[in-house]
């Protein structure tokens, strides 16, 4: 059983009310740039909105908000280097609200992580709750390396809207997202292949408290996290390239007290034992000491 993180160590949702019948741009704290085209979002059935709209945006750009989020980073069959995630939602009259194909809402990346974007791919996680659970490739989103505006007829309540036409650069990195669904998108490359290519190890970390306890392992110079499973008194970690330098993360709660362990190490045998010591804390000091991970 993989546990969670209570929701008060989740990054906050940041929310907005928009107008769908015309153009809208949202700012992230994070420095996400969110464009919906007038008439981009309809019902789930087609039919178009007349009333405000409610929308939900979560940046990731960190692995401290990977952890916290309960979030992976892996597909169904691979690790992911993930540098950024978003999760965008949408809601009128507290219905479930649809994207245009022919309008893709654009998703400008912040400006500390496009020069980050080298093989990087998209995944899409299939969960509006997508803790602890794999990512696959996403069908319905591209990155945008430049663009040319050209108008088109709208059926809509606009009569004309403008579109951008994607335009391939490989000289540039990408200036955002267009995707046309809602949802998880996350933003990763594959590791390099010495690391995929390594004999995969086992770690098992033992702890000396009574609490409530989630446990990760976070490698080392890579966006690359991994939740534990319980089995009996251990916490049990797959899939850890052998020889990789990991950093062991551990939170408790218990009776409305936190604690906070942490260790780096180096996964030298297929099999391996660590032990986590934790202390009592608070939940500004556990995200402060999370900073250090980049």
């Amino acid at each position: 059983m993989i546990a969670n993180l209570p929701d008060e160590f989740a990054v906050p949702i940041q929310r907005f009310t928009i107008y769908p019948f015309e153009r809208n741009v949202l700012r992230g704290k994070r420095g996400t740039v969110i464009t919906i085209e007038a008439d981009a979002m309809t019902f789930m059935d087609g039919i178009p909105i007349t009333g405000k709209v409610d929308v939900e945006l979560k940046e990731i750009t960190n692995k401290r908000d990977i952890i916290l989020d309960n979030l992976t980073t892996a597909s169904s069959e691979e690790l992911l280097d993930s540098i950024y995630a978003v999760y965008l939602n949408a809601t009128c009259d507290d219905e479930f609200v649809d994207v245009q194909t022919n309008y893709p809402i654009k998703v400008e990346l912040p400006a500390n992580l496009r020069e980050k974007w080298e093989e990087h791919q998209l995944y899409r996680g299939m969960h509006h709750d997508q803790k602890g659970r794999p990512w696959v490739k996403d069908k319905y989103s591209k990155f945008v390396y430049g663009s040319e505006v050209m108008e088109k007829p709208n059926s809509g309540f606009g009569f004309f809207s403008k579109e951008k036409k994607a335009t391939v650069s490989t000289t540039q990195p990408p200036s955002e997202i267009s995707t046309s669904r809602l949802g998880w998108i996350k933003c990763a490359k594959l590791l390099p292949k010495a690391i995929v290519n390594a004999t995969q190890a086992t770690l098992k970390v033992t702890e000396d408290t009574d609490a409530s306890i989630f446990v990760m392992v976070v490698l080392e110079n890579y966006g690359t996290c991994l939740l534990a499973h319980r089995e009996m008194n251990q916490f049990i970690i797959t899939g850890i390239p052998l020889n990789a330098e990991i950093n062991i993360i551990g939170i408790g709660i218990k009776n409305d007290t936190y604690y906070f362990a942490g260790k780096t190490t180096q996964m030298t045998d297929h099999e391996q034992e660590e032990e986590l010591s934790f202390k009592s804390s608070t939940v500004p000091a556990i995200r402060k000491r999370l900073r250090a991970l980049g």
